[in-house]
């Protein structure tokens, strides 16, 4: 274990001061009503899940730049941008220790992450993850996680579900599992009930009512996609309006 919990810096919660996004502001508020003002980290995997725009991209990237990677994605050496935006240490990330490598996937910079593992991929440098370019957003996933991802690194991802088929993201699941019991640390937001399954997870629901620890088959998800299985016509049909 690596990361033990995250906390917000006491300006993330002040009343009017300027410079705040609303939307971290948000995080920090919904983390500061949490036991001890913290976000506990317990298992060498957590997963979030929520509804879109509830704050989990928001909480990864939070983490991501606490320790020191690149927010749009890559790891502590990564060096590219977008734009030009800039982001603050909103969050205090507290550690057991310090990893040796960290990396953070976000699906919507994962077409610039795989350019920038192209172009600095040289005869004397070679880099491993030089063909993403040329692989399939599912494709590019699994190769990160089969030749970048380490038993001693932390591994933060956002939505990996993106891109992989079913089996793909069992695939995924069991070697991410495989990874944390020697020793990595996971921790991802994800829709997927299959990423929700991984063995000895922290699942944390972000919600109307804030941050609360959930078991993973009475999360939203899990909930919904046992229901659409049940009856796919019947809630396809209620979803459009039809079944009122």
């Amino acid at each position: 274990m690596f990361l033990t919990s995250v906390r917000p810096v006491p300006e993330l919660i002040g009343e009017g001061l300027p410079g705040v996004p609303e939307h971290m502001r948000r995080l920090g508020v919904l983390i500061a009503a949490l036991p001890g003002g913290a976000l506990r980290l317990p298992t060498p995997v957590t997963v979030v899940v929520g509804d879109n725009g509830a704050g989990k991209s928001t909480l990864l990237e939070a983490i991501a730049v606490g320790l020191g990677v690149n927010p749009e994605g890559g790891s502590r050496h990564a060096r590219f941008a977008t734009g030009d935006e800039d982001y603050p240490e909103w969050l205090i990330c507290s550690r057991a220790h310090n990893p040796r490598d960290v990396y953070f996937l976000r699906g919507e910079t994962f077409l610039n992450l795989s350019e920038y593992h192209h172009q600095i991929h040289s005869p004397e440098n070679p880099d491993p993850l030089s063909d993403l370019p040329f692989l399939s957003h599912g494709q590019g996933l699994l190769a990160l996680v089969e030749r970048r991802f380490h038993s001693d690194g932390m591994i933060i991802l956002d939505e990996p579900e993106d891109g992989l088929s079913y089996p793909r993201q069992v695939e995924v699941v069991t070697q991410l599992e495989r990874l944390a019991a020697q020793g990595a640390q996971v921790i991802l937001a994800t829709h997927s009930p299959v990423f929700l399954s991984m063995q000895g997870a922290t699942v944390y629901a972000f919600g109307d009512k804030g941050i609360a620890p959930v078991a993973p088959e009475a999360t939203e998800a899990v909930h919904a996609a046992r229901e659409f299985l049940a009856d796919p016509l019947g809630t396809a049909a209620f979803l459009i309006g039809e079944g009122e």
